[in-house]
């Protein structure tokens, strides 16, 4: 089984969570509780959908909210990434 929603990797997708999640102050073992608990939604929604057990008429709305988030934690990303390279030329 590919552990995919709407081609959104369901590892990357917990990894940003989790990573947008500690920016938020979220640390220790509750990351982990967070993570694990993420994983098993994701691939139990992942398991759903290719199962046929999510209704047709949910699974654009399913997609939908995959693929945002994905797309909001990449911006936060690239945002992080811009902002530290900003700083380390800034340094130079």
């Amino acid at each position: 089984m590919e552990f995919t929603i709407a081609g959104v990797s369901i590892a990357v997708l917990v990894f940003g969570i989790v990573e947008a999640a500690k920016g938020f102050g979220v640390e220790g073992k509750w990351s982990q509780v967070l993570a694990v608990g993420l994983g098993v939604f994701f691939v139990g929604l992942a398991q759903a959908i290719s199962g046929g057990m999510i209704p047709e008429v949910a699974l654009p709305w399913v997609e939908l909210v995959v693929t945002a988030l994905a797309g909001g934690l990449a911006a936060m990303g690239y945002y992080d990434f811009a902002k530290k390279s900003v700083a380390k030329i800034a340094a130079l």
